[in-house]
């Protein structure tokens, strides 16, 4: 009898382990992927006619986004499934409007960007002669003058009681160049992993040490 109560105990106690959450990343976002017919001034745009979506959370500059036409009339391959998309990805919530350009002028046509769709849109622009891009820039870093320390007819830096020279290159600026997209980074041991592993462990080592104790009392009785 009490090798059996020993033994429901043990069950009870490892099924309560199993139902344990396990902690996991989360699951970064799939891209959606765009490709169709693109037009210039009524037609086909030649090869290598740029296409870049722009988006609030949109990466630009990363992968294939813009992409380079290697047809002309059409960008991402056209219908072709195995061909490169424009693949826009970043931290977009589903939803987002996102804008298409050609050649860095706006096309005026819109989507709803969804994770992991892929949508043909067909685009087309009217471009004049001279007209100036107006695609959104990349901030620009600021401006910290002239770097080049001035000359003053010596090479030896003047005595100022110091024998380190002065600092006259001033802050670098800051490279403002967007990262590659990384995987999440696996949760650490203070996310709740280890302790969990940890927890199941105990209680297996817990568990065997009470089915010792009452299988030693059952034999001395």
């Amino acid at each position: 009898m009490k090798t059996k109560m020993v033994a429901f105990m043990f069950l009870a106690v490892l099924l309560a382990l199993a139902a344990t959450p396990v902690y996991a990343a989360e699951a970064p976002s799939l891209p959606h992927a765009f490709y169709g017919a693109v037009d210039i001034n009524g037609s086909p745009a030649p090869v290598g006619t740029s296409v870049k979506v722009v988006g609030e959370g949109v990466q630009t500059g990363v992968g294939t986004n813009p992409i380079e036409t290697t047809v002309a009339g059409e960008y991402g391959g056209g219908a072709d499934p195995m061909a490169p998309k424009l693949v826009v990805q970043g931290s977009v919530a589903d939803g987002t409007t996102v804008t298409f350009y050609i050649n860095g002028f706006s096309t005026g046509q819109t989507a709803k960007w969804q994770s992991g769709k892929v949508t043909e849109v067909n685009l087309a622009a009217t471009i004049e002669d001279g007209a100036v891009p107006d695609e959104p820039t990349d901030p620009t870093p600021p401006d910290i003058g002239d770097s080049t320390p001035p000359d003053t007819g010596d090479s030896t830096p003047p005595d100022t009681g110091d024998s380190t020279p002065p600092d006259a290159t001033g802050p670098e600026p800051e490279d403002t160049t967007p990262g590659p997209m990384l995987p999440p980074s696996p949760p650490s041991a203070g996310s709740g992993g280890v302790p969990v592993l940890w927890l199941i462990i105990g209680g297996v080592v817990l568990v065997g040490l009470i089915i010792a104790f009452w299988v030693a009392r059952s034999r001395a009785y």
